[in-house]
């Protein structure tokens, strides 16, 4: 079933030779901010390309990702991925900082050598979209920018796509460097893969299949076993994971303009629109039409 979409903002590659990255300073990104005409930036949309904002200095800020709202500071990386639902809060006007948006194609063929990279930046379960880094890791991370930007405005066409790309690489590296540094606990054993496994199965079956019982057999284990292995990474039993998946799915939904919760109740596999509606009341606290008009 297709589903409908956010407003979806599509990369604008102004050069067709562009290595598939653009870099806006936050001052210009505020100006950019209130002269959207094709979307309200303040309010949820989806991108179809992925994004990196880095804040060299300011105060502490918020940025919404996937209905969730999330602080950052100084140092901080904040790291949204394509198809993530996101909105801006605020950008304080002592901030200072860059927003990096970068095309699929450019992350898919770098992760060709570097597959981790891929799944590392997509798991959004195992790994908070905000990071900020020590001093040293910042100071690094800050000179690879400069220095992409520096490429990116070369003229020496004939190698600048190769040294944009490869200053690119070597940022994502630093920063998957850097959040396997903080995250020490989640190492890569074979519960991390089944896990993720169990991800990528969730999101091709969602719709249809709601019960642990089928994700376990796709995944030749038991229930409990499936249960134990979301609990040592999320904390969550399979069931709960499960659960938590849709209504986020719901509310991307539910904030496309002019869309009922009755449709939203079909796309999603209720048989019946009352019991989506009992559904996301039960575990949202708000019904469905509450929820839109907070949005």
């Amino acid at each position: 079933m297709k589903m409908i979409n956010i407003p979806e903002i599509a990369f604008n590659r102004k050069d067709q030779q562009s290595p598939g990255i653009e870099i806006v300073s936050f001052e210009s990104l505020r100006s950019i901010l209130g002269n959207t005409s094709d979307h309200d930036p303040f309010k949820p949309h989806r991108l179809s390309f992925n994004i990196l904002l880095v804040v060299t200095a300011g105060e502490e800020g918020e940025h919404n990702i996937d209905f969730k709202n999330h602080a950052y500071k100084e140092r901080s990386v904040i790291l949204i991925s394509k198809d993530q639902t996101h909105s801006f809060i605020d950008i304080p006007n002592n901030n200072e900082g860059y927003l990096m948006m970068f095309t699929e194609d450019l992350f898919l063929e770098i992760g060709v050598n570097y597959p981790f990279i891929i799944s590392h930046f997509y798991n959004n379960q195992l790994y908070d979209p905000v990071h900020t880094l020590d001093k040293k890791q910042f100071r690094d991370l800050h000179s690879l920018v400069l220095k992409i930007i520096e490429k990116t405005h070369s003229k020496k066409k004939s190698v600048r796509l190769e040294l944009v790309q490869s200053y690119f690489k070597i940022l994502l590296l630093e920063i998957f460097a850097c959040r396997e540094m903080r995250n020490k606990k989640i190492e890569k054993t074979s519960i991390t893969e089944d896990f993720i496994k169990f991800q990528l199965l969730l999101k091709e079956n969602y719709v249809k299949e709601k019960k642990v019982k089928f994700y376990a057999q796709q995944l030749n284990m038991s229930a409990k076993k499936l249960n134990a292995i979301t609990q040592s990474i999320v904390n969550r039993t399979a069931k709960d994971f499960i659960l938590s998946h849709i209504i986020l799915e719901a509310k991307k939904l539910l904030v496309i303009p002019n869309i009922s919760s009755k449709e939203v109740a079909y796309k999603l596999g209720f048989e019946e629109p009352t019991n989506f509606t009992k559904f996301f009341k039960t575990h949202t606290k708000m019904l469905p039409s509450e929820f839109i008009n907070s949005h």
